[in-house]
């Protein structure tokens, strides 16, 4: 099984702990136990200069400057061509970055005392969406430098737009940079066999199972059941929510506990009670699930969308599945809309830094779309290649398309009904009682009675 670590959205698997961590902090500050850090306000700091047509201040007044950009992930494609490129921003503004590619759990570490205990060591960083309630304490609101200089979020698709809210109404923390939305990764070859399109409906999901079932050595489907740090949420909840379901109601108070969602938590269930799913993945996560699906052993997969650009990879998947990707939309209920989870990482200023002007000309520089597009279209290098984009723009340019297997469009139309997770501070504590519950389900236990205990044990957080 290969290494994993190069990739952000790997991370998933931890994503949960830094929100928590931060909450701890957000108490501890507000008990008046310790001192806030110092703090400076962004719009004081930047430079009165006109906006080029690039979005970029003109004359260069940052000249000279060099700031310090925290990631945990310089060798993801995406990210290692930014790292490239930054040649052409310096050279277009003066500014100077320097780049750290930090070992997850440091980068976990590393955040917390950059931007809730102080130290002004970094300037920019990124961070996924369920950190943004909690990371908002220690960086910078953009709003108003977005309107000095004519950035907006009118590009962005609006799962998007929520992470980038972090849980404040009418706000702005981060830009989005990169993002994903949950999609059906199936077999051509094997649909073709046996005769079978892409579902619409859940029912017809499963009804094809069945077949698949019967009709192949591959498993039908590589589940994700795992309790480990909510990734076996990931299916359930676009399944939860194409059921007209909620997770919580507009009070923030448990919902799911419905007959929509207990139908929707049968219906999941079925993919490993019925056998469609090995055993095994009870236990099993993205990794193992994805692995799966990669070494030809199972028909579909539930995933993020940026998982094609492995998946036709012919140096990474089994022939059989490299030659037969097929993507679809998510499956919805009688009556519904199909839902896809959407997954975000944003970019954002650190209130500690020293050089904060400087440090947002580069967040704009990264997350702007022509930049985006620029990275898109390259593919000289298999280590800086990727079809990931964010901006509807890029996603819709016929251009892109072609040279990223469509990846882009599909990302776009799933995007229109996908949901970001709740952007609450609870949502770590909220994450592990339905992780569990999922778990012990996927193992048996009754589903009423475990999405009951859940919602009583979530009413029940303070």
């Amino acid at each position: 099984m290969r290494a994993l670590s190069r990739r952000p959205d790997r991370t998933t698997r931890r994503r949960g702990i830094l929100a928590l961590v931060f909450a701890t902090v957000v108490a501890v500050l507000a008990g008046g136990c310790t001192g806030a850090p110092e703090t400076r306000s962004l719009t004081d700091q930047v430079a009165d200069a006109p906006v080029g047509p690039d979005g970029l201040l003109d004359g260069k007044p940052y000249d000279g400057t060099t700031i310090r950009f925290l990631t945990c992930c310089a060798t993801v494609p995406q990210f290692a061509a930014l790292d490239q490129r930054t040649a052409d921003f310096t050279e277009r503004t003066g500014i100077r970055v320097e780049w750290s590619n930090i070992p997850y759990a440091a980068f976990l570490q590393k955040i917390v005392a950059e931007s809730a205990i102080g130290g002004g060591t970094y300037d920019a960083l990124i961070w996924p969406d369920a950190w943004g309630p909690s990371l908002k304490i220690g960086v910078q609101p953009l709003d108003e430098v977005m309107a000095a200089h004519g950035v907006t979020m009118d590009d962005f698709s609006g799962p998007f737009r929520e992470a980038a809210s972090a849980g404040a109404e009418n706000s702005t923390y981060g830009m989005p940079i990169r993002g994903f939305s949950y999609n059906l990764f199936y077999r051509k070859d094997i649909y073709a066999k046996l005769g079978l399109e892409p579902p619409t409906t859940w029912a017809e999901y499963y009804r094809q199972l069945e077949i698949i079932k019967n009709g192949t050595p591959e498993h039908p489907v590589a589940g994700q059941f795992g309790r480990r740090n909510g990734q076996n949420l990931n299916t359930w909840l676009s399944m939860l929510w194409s059921n007209g379901g909620e997770l919580l109601d507009e009070n923030g108070a448990p919902a799911f506990d419905t007959p929509a969602g207990i139908e929707a938590t049968e219906q999941y269930l079925q993919t490993i009670r019925a056998g469609y799913t090995p055993p095994e993945s009870s236990n099993w996560g993205e990794l193992e699930s994805t692995q799966a699906f990669l070494n030809g052993d199972a028909a579909t997969v539930f995933t993020w969308s940026w998982h094609l650009e492995d998946f036709v990879n012919p140096t990474k998947a089994a022939p059989e599945l490299a030659e037969n990707v097929g993507v679809a939309p998510m499956p919805a209920f009688p009556g519904h809309d199909e839902q896809s989870y959407a997954y975000t990482w944003l970019a954002g200023v650190l209130n500690t830094s020293h050089h904060q002007g400087a440090a947002w000309e580069y967040v704009k520089w990264m997350t702007n779309a022509d930049t985006e597009r620029r990275i898109a279209l390259d593919k000289s290098d298999p280590a800086t290649s990727t079809g990931i984009t964010m901006h509807d723009s890029n996603m819709l340019d016929p251009e892109v398309n072609a040279v990223n297997n469509d990846l882009p469009e599909l990302q776009y139309e799933a995007l229109q009904s996908g949901r970001a997770i709740p952007m609450s501070l609870d949502w770590p504590r909220i994450m592990d009682v339905l992780a569990v519950a999922i778990s012990n389900m996927a193992n048996g236990a009754d589903v009423r009675a475990q999405l009951t205990d859940a919602a009583h044990r979530i009413a029940e957080l303070d």
